[in-house]
């Protein structure tokens, strides 16, 4: 496997130091550079060893893709300077978590709101076809999103949006707080990403508990051999990284 880290840009050259193969960086926040800003970054990046291959938080909390406030225009224009930016920073995989936007008014029936994600999972796909990217479907726990709550809706989404460049995601820490069987994953059987934290806290596996070596476990079953990202919460960003990335090359 290949680790990687979720963090900001101001981390890339520790993120390299410590030995990391990429880090993970918000769609968001290279969005929202001023072009002055996002030269910068990408000169850092020309100059740095590893690069930001995979990205987060695609769009921000204020848009919406379900529902009466979801603008297709808006989220078409977002898409195409966000995903040119990606690519040309390196990217090549774009994690489709985003609970905010893709959640749904509770006084839409939960089929409406589902073959709505479908069609926007299909434009997510269709413009990042156009970028060379690959989109990852992030379930997310019930306390983040009311939309794709597990492995199996994930991959239920998957299907139904039917698209080459829309695959799945697993995230320990979501599977955890969700108590999802790890059953699964192997249920699911495909994935082209995944994320890991500790379910105390979102803490960065510093340590080798029984769930971080049963997720990995049930990954090498069915043969993954992908990405894997730290994403969660760090006391002493540095020193957990170090520990953490450790802990999982060991596994």
């Amino acid at each position: 496997m290949r680790f990687g880290l979720c963090t900001g840009p101001e981390n890339l050259e520790l993120a390299g130091r410590l030995g990391f193969d990429y880090i993970e960086c918000a769609v968001t926040a290279v969005e929202s550079m001023s072009d002055s800003e996002f030269d910068d970054f990408y000169e850092r990046v020309s100059k740095s060893p590893i690069k930001p291959e995979c990205f987060n938080v695609l769009f921000p909390g204020t848009m919406r893709l379900i529902g009466p406030e979801a603008d297709y225009g808006k989220i078409s224009e977002y898409l195409v300077k966000a995903f040119d930016r990606v690519k040309t920073l390196g990217g090549r995989l774009v994690v489709f978590g985003s609970g905010r936007s893709r959640a749904f008014p509770f006084s839409m029936p939960y089929c409406d709101a589902f073959r709505e994600l479908i069609g926007k999972t299909r434009l997510i796909g269709e413009n990042a076809a156009k970028h060379g990217l690959s989109i990852a479907i992030e379930p997310l726990n019930t306390e983040e999103t009311n939309c794709v709550n597990s492995v199996r809706e994930g991959a239920m989404l998957e299907a139904a949006a039917s698209h080459d460049s829309v695959g799945l995601l697993a995230d320990l820490y979501h599977i955890l707080k969700e108590n999802e069987p790890l059953a699964n994953i192997v249920s699911a059987n495909r994935f082209i990403h995944t994320h890991i934290a500790r379910l105390d806290g979102r803490a960065f596996p510093t340590v080798c508990d029984k769930d971080v070596e049963a997720f990995i476990s049930t990954l090498k079953q069915i043969g993954y051999n992908g990405t894997m990202s730290i994403e969660g919460k760090a006391d002493d960003l540095e020193a957990d990284a170090d520990a953490a990335l450790k802990i999982l090359r060991n596994l």
